[in-house]
């Protein structure tokens, strides 16, 4: 990348460390190479002007992520965001990692898609509608007052470590999986949190033996199905017994485990992180695309409503889960179980109301956002609109313009 005041590195010569530009010293920024799948900006808001990133193995060591049950390693000066270069400029705004700035991007031309945070919308007013939010939505599910908290701005713990706070503002607005991850020592203790056991009672309902999944991972026209049940059965290489799907369609047959109530079966809706236990025959493939359909209707709200007693499914027409949980319009309905962190960047206003029912827009452009690790459009026959905040195609040439929204 070269322009203004924002130098490439020498080619030569292998950086030691990447300084940090004030943003009103850069106007254009030049993307010159292909990127890689892993490039970003970084944006931080800091009252004096942060320390460079050491590079390791050609990486920058970047800022830990939050929130902190300890001193960081590499403490952030104040609030931090990531704007991505995916493969071939893909570009996105996630916020799987937390939201923690008001980035929004508009790539050049008349159709040219348009990402991220309303301009209009200052960093307080997210706050202020986030807190709202979570209220108004314990009015028909008490659960989603356990979200409050993702709020950070004070420490874990008491006497724990206090995150950097800049005019009095929040720090970042948390991921469940981050939050849970540091209060657990990465899952490995315990923690009285109650996103904790959030999970237990839909997972126990969605793997109650009997129950059947109908997926369609092709399209009308040329469907890959999927069918299977829910069964009282050992773990592959194991002889406790669980609940889980078996599930068998043009790839072979596959697996997948209820995992245990408490601390697992959050880090397991949460986290999506594919595991030998749970989802023994991993990412790859149809295996792969079948747990990310189970965890993208847990998180929508939606996973009960694909599923099936033996006696319905077999008048049911084919794909009846696949039906169900890509209907965008029954996503993340009042009263149900569903990652509301997700439905918040989705679909709040700025007065904290589900902008579907209030009629305002929404405070991420065209309700699109990156709530959740898999929180893509869904496969299978799907027809509504784009779900993350990435832009659809590579964007090979012109402009892209990066806003940094209003602070107060």
């Amino acid at each position: 990348m070269e322009g203004n005041n924002f130098k490439r590195p020498s080619t030569t010569k292998a950086p030691t460390s990447v300084p940090f530009q004030k943003l009103s010293d850069i106007g254009d920024v030049v993307l010159v190479d292909k990127t890689n799948g892993d490039d970003r900006f970084l944006f931080v808001v800091s009252k004096d002007k942060p320390q460079d990133l050491t590079i390791t193995n050609n990486n920058p060591i970047q800022y830990t992520q939050y929130p902190y049950a300890n001193m960081p390693g590499v403490e952030a000066p104040g609030p931090f965001d990531v704007f991505e270069f995916g493969l071939d400029a893909q570009l996105n705004l996630s916020a799987v990692s937390g939201f923690s700035l008001n980035l929004r991007f508009d790539v050049e031309g008349p159709d040219g898609p348009q990402y991220g945070m309303r301009k209009d919308v200052t960093r307080s007013q997210i706050a202020e509608a986030f807190t709202k939010f979570m209220m108004n939505e314990a009015k028909t599910d008490p659960a989603a007052a356990h979200f409050l908290p993702l709020l950070y701005s004070t420490p874990l713990t008491k006497g724990g470590f206090q995150p950097p706070i800049v005019d009095n503002q929040f720090f970042a607005i948390c991921d469940p999986n981050d939050w849970l991850a540091s209060k657990s020592g990465n899952y490995q203790k315990t923690t009285d949190d109650p996103l904790a056991t959030y999970w237990d009672e839909t997972l126990d309902r969605f793997f109650s033996p009997g129950n059947v999944l109908s997926i369609n991972l092709g399209s009308k026209a040329a469907p890959r199905l999927y069918e299977g049940s829910c069964t009282t059965q050992a773990r592959s290489g194991s002889a406790k017994q669980t609940q889980g799907y078996t599930l068998t369609g043009p790839a072979g047959t596959f697996h997948f485990y209820k995992p245990e109530s408490g601390l697992q079966s959050s880090q397991y809706v949460f986290q999506q992180s594919f595991g030998v236990d749970l989802t023994p025959a991993g990412a790859a493939g149809d295996a792969g695309l079948l747990q990310d359909c189970i965890w993208e209707a847990l998180c929508r709200g939606v996973a009960l409503d694909g599923v099936l007693t033996p006696e319905a499914a077999e008048s049911a027409q084919t794909a009846f889960s696949t039906s169900k949980w890509n209907d965008w319009s029954k996503w993340y309905q009042a009263g149900k179980t569903c990652h509301y962190y997700s439905k918040f960047l989705h679909y709040s206003d700025s007065d904290g109301n589900d902008s579907r029912l209030s009629g305002k827009p929404s405070l991420m452009l065209n309700q699109a956002a990156y709530g959740f690790s898999m929180d893509e459009n869904p496969v299978g026959p799907y027809d509504g609109p784009e779900v993350p905040s990435k832009t659809t195609d590579n964007v090979k040439s012109g402009t892209v313009t990066i806003t940094v929204g209003k602070w107060t």
